[in-house]
């Protein structure tokens, strides 16, 4: 039994409407600009403002040899050092044959994570997802999100979001 990753970003990965989840090249922000890739900037939970869960769109299919142990992995970072991020990942697994126009979810996950104690630390945040909601080959149609909404989110900054990840046993 091995471990595997598969990054869950892609070209089916859009923003949602709210102006406050955006791709970004991470030369902008970064004072380093020797490495040119995308980040996913989720804006900032600043008190007084209106709460709101913002994020982003996505697929991808469950790999053949997958058997248990799903995880959703997020590699991000933030040049703020304090404060707690709220992620939510809302998630629906499409086997064959079932309809991919629902309004549904098998689940909606909300998990905190504390803020890098150094300005661009690489941050590795797992949620448990329930490994009975996947089968091999399933359409898995998500929304993941900095939740807003949630007072556990006290960071004052942008999350950066690096990459995603759906991780799993075969």
């Amino acid at each position: 039994m091995a471990t595997h990753r598969l990054s869950i970003l892609g070209p089916a990965t859009i923003p949602d409407a709210s102006g406050e989840c955006y791709f970004e090249p991470y030369s902008i922000i970064a004072s380093n600009d020797q490495w040119r890739h995308l980040i996913i900037r989720f804006g900032e939970a600043i008190a007084g403002q209106p709460a709101v869960d913002h994020g982003i769109y996505g697929l991808f299919q469950v790999p053949q040899n997958y058997v248990a142990n799903a995880n959703l992995i997020l590699l991000w970072t933030s040049t703020i050092i304090s404060g707690s991020v709220e992620w939510d990942f809302r998630y629906r697994a499409v086997a064959n044959g079932e309809s991919l126009d629902q309004t549904t979810q098998d689940e909606d996950l909300n998990t905190a994570d504390a803020a890098p104690g150094t300005a661009h630390l690489m941050q590795e945040h797992t949620q448990a997802l329930t490994s009975g909601n996947f089968a091999a080959g399933d359409l898995v149609e998500f929304f993941l999100t900095r939740d807003g909404t949630d007072a556990g989110d006290t960071m004052a900054g942008p999350a950066l979001l690096f990459d995603a990840y759906f991780q799993y046993t075969d």
